[in-house]
């Protein structure tokens, strides 16, 4: 089995699977370099790579002058080949079994805003115009659940149910749909989107099911989206680099301040790891170590020995 069929498999079984495209082609493009690699050192079947062989290219990975996270996706695109291959029944022994990963250095998310910046942020779009009450409430929405551009951009009208003020994303990263709580500012103004623009918007388009819509009923696409908050981040005179996951950086750290629970916010992000969430215990150490020196019985006045 070449390489170049292999991996053609693995990808096609990808596009298969409850995976973003985003991810799909992130995974075809690490396996660029290993079938590069491959090449080079005379393999021409998959069944034939060796646990010494991955371990030389892992040395490999690590003398190239790139980030230690892209050292890191290189190895586990090629481990997650081989699971494939071995689950397939391509392959009996998994080369990559045992093979430590590169770990990856869990990056800070950029400078959120503030709580004050968010009013302003909130408040950039001119709510007297169509255009402007259909963005004010998408951005109630990302501020409200913190949702991924790519999961907002599938929410369909119908995943709204503004009595109970939760959200359905029915599409959501990883293939785990989950239910977002809404809150009040943004059913309010999702209610006026929805009643008032929304309607007249789709009037064209009337079997349009999307949530977000532009001018003519099509789906608001995560592009118009970014270039959206562009411009408010520059109409509430924001110093800050404004995007979509910026928004859902705010919106975690600002419950956690709040002495809401990781695993609530787990929940609500959507992270299949807990590891992914405590990454905002890093944005907050010192709300944390209050809310621990609060409430951790370890800490209290008269504890026992």
């Amino acid at each position: 089995m070449t390489p170049h069929d292999g991996i053609t498999n693995f990808i096609a079984y990808l596009r298969l699977s409850p995976y973003s495209p985003k991810t799909v082609h992130a995974y075809a493009d690490q396996l660029k370099p290993f079938a590069a690699w491959l090449v080079e050192q005379r393999i021409d079947d998959l069944r034939t790579v060796t646990r010494a062989h991955i371990g030389s290219y892992q040395a490999h990975v690590r003398q190239e002058p790139i980030q230690r996270e892209t050292q890191a996706l290189r190895l586990r695109a090629v481990k997650r080949l081989y699971q494939y291959l071995i689950t397939d029944g391509r392959l009996l022994l998994d080369p990559t079994e045992g093979v430590k990963e590169i770990s990856r250095r869990r990056a800070l998310p950029r400078p959120i805003l503030g709580p004050r910046e968010m009013k302003r942020l909130l408040a950039a779009p001119d709510t007297t115009t169509p255009l402007g009450i259909r963005d004010r409430a998408l951005l109630e929405v990302f501020y409200a659940t913190g949702v991924r551009v790519g999961e907002l951009e599938k929410v369909q009208v119908q995943d709204v149910d503004r009595t109970l003020q939760t959200m359905h994303i029915r599409f959501a990263k990883g293939g785990t749909p989950r239910v977002v709580p809404l809150g009040h500012h943004a059913v309010q103004w999702l209610s006026t989107y929805l009643d008032q623009v929304r309607p007249k918007m789709v009037k064209a388009r009337p079997f349009e099911r999307a949530l977000f819509v532009v001018r003519g009923g099509r789906p608001l696409g995560q592009a118009q989206t970014r270039t959206l908050l562009h411009r408010y981040c520059q109409v509430a005179h924001l110093r800050k680099t404004v995007t979509p996951h910026i928004l859902r950086h705010s919106c975690a750290t600002h419950l956690l301040r709040a002495g809401a629970n990781l695993r609530a916010i787990q929940e609500l992000l959507g992270h299949s790891r807990l590891v992914s969430t405590t990454i905002y215990t890093r944005v907050a150490p010192m709300e944390v170590k209050a809310m621990h020196q609060r409430y951790h019985p370890g800490n209290a006045e008269h504890a026992a020995d």
